[in-house]
């Protein structure tokens, strides 16, 4: 029993694909978690696994988790590592299960336009094999490049044509999960477009960050790769006239692929603009429907203020949205750091979320503020911000919290797609609320013995 009995069991089993030491234990003891970065750098960083362990089958991955119930060890699966919430941080006693070898695709339907992948594929490596054969996901998060299919499911995630084609619950069509108890389940036996024969399984582990089952395959859905786009960038008067602009584009009809509201102090740092910047793009299939709903969408635009400035500004986005190493480089040099803040509201509470955190974090004077909307609903709009501040850790906690206690004030739900992690632990008495009660349940339920990670981790923690 315990950590030893587990590790030589797992060595049996694996053979040397178990690691107790060494750089492996160093790569995996910390997510893209800003502060976890920033901690590390500063010699603070507090977590460190205690092992990491990689199955190469969902065979291994079962026996491993039986195991782990055996042994009375904690299993805590990681991705591609992109989680920016310190969601894969290992606490005291956890072996890191790392799914990257996990990786093939493993059936492709043209016909049905679903395709089924191991969950430690990558995005970047599933998309560019869809786009050899004239297909594509839709979906590119700013993690594109280290993201993987399972990890990007397990926090709930989105991209970056949410508003065209959804988010990561639009496209998972079925799942294969490893239960804590280390049995196999599909969330449905047959894979189909809808059924209504019980609740939709496949959500209770969209955005559960690893707590109630480990997923090792997803079908996901695929559309043909559009043939047609038309693209542009438009400036405003003001930051809240481009969420009306959107929004009516919406109500009309006139959905964009993406839809992208730089504010006023985005649009200078990353377009070198002093107004806000509205960034769309129109894609498909006909030259001529395409053109027709580009056409619509610039008259009604133009209407309501907006001036159109040609296709360099979104060229220029597309260029740089995926290049964030190269922003962490030149923050650090400056002895500067970051977060970012994601929260989404309805259209009645938008423009206050927004006023209220932005002027929340400017009333604590050393931080700088900026913010863009780039996933847009016909209910409401997701807000993003991103606050540079000196290198502090004790200032980073002023501005978490300042900016979260705004967003409730404001009626705005404190994570849009990035999830709870070590970042949002405490407020889940806000946020879920009084339904993380039900959470709980479930997860005693499926987890008695706590094999797997906390569904959210103790404010102590």
């Amino acid at each position: 029993m315990g950590f030893e009995g587990f590790i030589a069991e797992a060595r049996r089993l694996l053979g040397d694909r178990v690691y107790v030491e060494g750089d492996i234990i160093d790569r995996y003891s910390r997510d893209w978690w800003p502060l976890a970065i920033l901690l590390e750098k500063m010699g603070l960083w507090g977590f460190r696994a205690k092992a990491v362990v990689f199955p190469e089958s969902v065979e291994e991955v079962s026996r491993l988790v039986r195991l782990a119930g055996e042994h009375g060890v904690c299993i805590i699966p990681y991705g591609g590592g992109s989680s920016v919430t310190g969601a894969t941080s290992p606490r005291e006693g956890c072996v890191i299960l790392s799914l990257s070898r996990l990786n093939r695709i493993l059936e492709f339907s043209e016909e049905d336009l679903i395709v089924t992948v191991e969950a430690g594929a990558l995005l970047r490596e599933v998309e560019l094999w869809l786009n050899e054969r004239g297909y594509t996901l839709r979906y590119t998060p700013q993690s594109f490049d280290i993201a993987s299919v399972g990890g990007s499911i397990a926090t709930g995630g989105v991209g970056q044509y949410t508003t065209g084609y959804g988010a990561i619950e639009d496209v998972v069509v079925n799942l294969e999960v490893v239960l804590p108890t280390g049995e196999v389940v599909w969330a449905r036996s047959v894979t189909t477009p809808r059924s209504a024969m019980g609740p939709d399984i496949k959500s209770l582990f969209i955005a559960s960050e690893g707590s109630l089952g480990i997923i090792t395959k997803a079908t996901l859905r695929v559309i043909p790769k559009p043939e047609y786009v038309l693209k542009g960038a438009f400036e405003l008067p003001s930051f809240q006239l481009g969420l009306r602009v959107v929004r009516e584009l919406l109500l009309r009809g006139f959905k964009p692929a993406i839809a992208r509201v730089s504010d006023d102090r985005e649009a200078l740092l990353r377009f070198d603009r002093s107004r806000p910047v509205l960034l769309l793009g129109y894609e498909g299939w006909d030259s001529d429907l395409v053109s027709l709903l580009w056409s619509k969408t610039a008259r009604l635009v133009e209407s309501m203020g907006g001036v159109y400035v040609g296709e360099e500004l979104f060229d220029r986005w597309l260029d740089q949205r995926f290049k964030y190493l190269d922003e962490m480089k030149l923050l650090d040099s400056l002895n500067l750091w970051f977060e970012t803040i994601d929260i989404a509201t309805t259209w009645s509470k938008a423009y206050k979320a927004y006023t209220g955190v932005r002027e929340g974090l400017e009333r604590l004077g050393n931080a700088v503020v900026m913010c863009h909307a780039s996933h847009f609903y016909l209910t409401g709009v997701a807000l993003y911000f991103t606050i540079v501040y000196e290198k502090n850790p004790e200032l980073y906690w002023r501005i978490v919290d300042t900016a979260l206690e705004q967003a409730m004030r404001a009626g705005a739900t404190l994570s849009h797609h990035h999830g709870i992690g070590l970042l949002r632990a405490k407020w889940v008495d806000v946020d879920p609320g009084q339904s993380r009660v039900v959470l709980e349940r479930v997860k005693k339920a499926l987890d008695p013995r706590g094999v797997l990670k906390p569904i959210w981790w103790t404010t102590a923690t």
